[in-house]
């Protein structure tokens, strides 16, 4: 039980690794800076003056106001529930699906701006892209190692669990050990009292006598 629990705390101490306030490595140290970008970039284009139909520019339009709703709401709170339980790779896979979906919108405003931006307006653009797509890899690859290492974790575990159950399990053994015959000065001597003399419960004849017979 002591190994169990020490293992566990191990698991534990592992899994909180990462302070909440150690910013570098944390999902938001590692996605922040993109999102900066991507925010910087957004805010920077004038879609009014893009050279496309005005359906084309109203779907932009769109997709620009959805990428900065989501930076400004969904995104930031999953990001402080993140943050603030380090190593939880459900917290991190959610920043990291919603970031995937962030990323399919941009690529749609990118691909516009590649027809009909300016050329400074579709590089920033594009250029924010790029750096959405690396720390998105980046996220990907580090829920994938906290993944598999809580799952090596875990099977130590289970391991241990296993082999204290079958320590419990086996029947206590009594060795005898056989030190040869016993000695015979210790066996029990008997009572004097009990003990005959040869001769001397021997009893005269009956009408002896050791007087002569009288003369006639």
């Amino acid at each position: 039980m002591a190994l169990l629990t020490a293992t566990l705390s191990w698991s534990v101490s592992a899994q909180s690794a990462v302070a909440p306030g150690d910013t570098a490595n944390s999902v938001s140290g590692t996605l922040r800076p993109a999102l900066a970008q991507v925010g910087q970039s957004l805010g920077g284009v004038t879609i009014k003056r893009w050279k496309a139909p005005s359906e084309v520019r109203s779907a932009a339009d769109q997709d620009v106001s959805s990428i900065q709703r989501d930076l400004n709401g969904t995104l930031a709170g999953l990001l402080q529930q993140a943050d603030a339980a380090p190593g939880s790779v459900p917290a991190a896979f959610a920043v990291y699906r919603n970031v995937d979906a962030l990323y399919d919108t941009l690529l749609r405003v990118v691909l516009t701006a590649n027809l009909a931006a300016p050329e400074d307006e579709a590089g920033s653009l594009q250029a924010a892209l790029a750096t959405l797509e690396s720390a998105r890899g980046t996220l990907g690859q580090t829920i994938l190692n906290s993944s598999q290492a809580q799952e090596t974790e875990l099977s130590r575990i289970r391991m241990a669990l296993a082999k204290a159950a079958a320590t419990q399990r086996t029947p206590t053994t009594t060795t005898v050990v056989d030190d040869g015959p016993a000695d015979k000065s210790s066996a029990k001597k008997p009572h004097p009292s009990t003990t005959k003399k040869p001769g001397s419960t021997a009893t005269k004849p009956a009408g002896s006598s050791n007087s002569s017979p009288a003369p006639q």
